[in-house]
């Protein structure tokens, strides 16, 4: 089966992520980048604008969305939550992949038209970090194990660190991959400890970035919007 699923292309794209604290912010760059129409939405903005809101904003504004929740609950429950989001018109959403096999599955049954990815491990997170909670196994093989589940249960793709595209795109061709954590090359990784630069990750095969921080607290955001949309393919950053 065709990992994509229900979303055929591979080109990469990028998304902004609008990671503030209330629908005033989010609109503002959305002004800022008036053309641009991928846009990341997490927790904080989620829970602060409701799902409504959201949605006037796909179909208004004609913006695809990515609601960034990572899901994590009983299949039942988390099957629930993802047909109410396919309805809502997001085009893209994650799940834990630590929820097991069965949730994941449940999941994709419930969606009709978004593309799910599975989160495997967090980008804030280190292998001493994992060692903490009892994951003892080195972390490309904790991730490699993950990557396999998400195949079982035929998701369109994962969340993976830039680190490690490498391996994960040679485990799973076709697949969806998708990097937080890009930064530019003279910037700090901040609380993110596994990072990558835009050009590299795509060098290992990230169809999706994600840039929040990096552009949203530039002191020139457009100059470094620009300097992302001349690494992608003419036309596909818009897209």
């Amino acid at each position: 089966m065709n990992a994509r699923g229900k979303s055929e292309k591979a080109s990469p794209r990028l998304w902004i992520a609008l990671d503030v604290p209330d629908e005033e912010a989010a609109e503002y760059w959305m002004r800022t980048f008036p053309q641009h129409r991928h846009y990341k939405i997490g927790m904080e903005l989620f829970y602060q604008i409701g799902p409504q809101r959201m949605r006037a904003w796909i179909e208004e504004k004609e913006l695809d969305i990515f609601l960034d929740l990572k899901l994590h609950d009983i299949p039942r429950t988390v099957a629930h939550a993802i047909a109410r989001l396919d309805k809502l018109g997001v085009r893209l959403t994650t799940i834990h992949l630590a929820g097991g096999v069965e949730m994941c599955e449940a999941a994709k049954e419930a969606s009709s038209t978004m593309d799910i990815v599975g989160v495997s491990v967090l980008t804030s997170l280190s292998e001493e970090d994992l060692a903490r909670i009892g994951i003892n196994d080195p972390l490309p093989e904790h991730i490699r194990r993950l990557v396999a589940l998400a195949q079982q249960a035929e998701l369109q793709g994962v969340v993976v660190s830039g680190q490690e595209l490498q391996e994960v795109t040679a485990i799973w061709p076709g697949a969806r991959f998708v990097v937080p954590g890009i930064r530019r090359q003279q910037e700090p990784s901040q609380d993110q400890k596994r990072v990558i630069t835009a050009s590299q990750a795509m060098l290992w095969g990230a169809t999706d970035l994600v840039i929040g921080r990096t552009l949203l607290h530039a002191r020139n955001p457009r100059g470094v919007y620009q300097e992302f949309q001349r690494l992608l393919p003419e036309g596909e950053i818009l897209s």
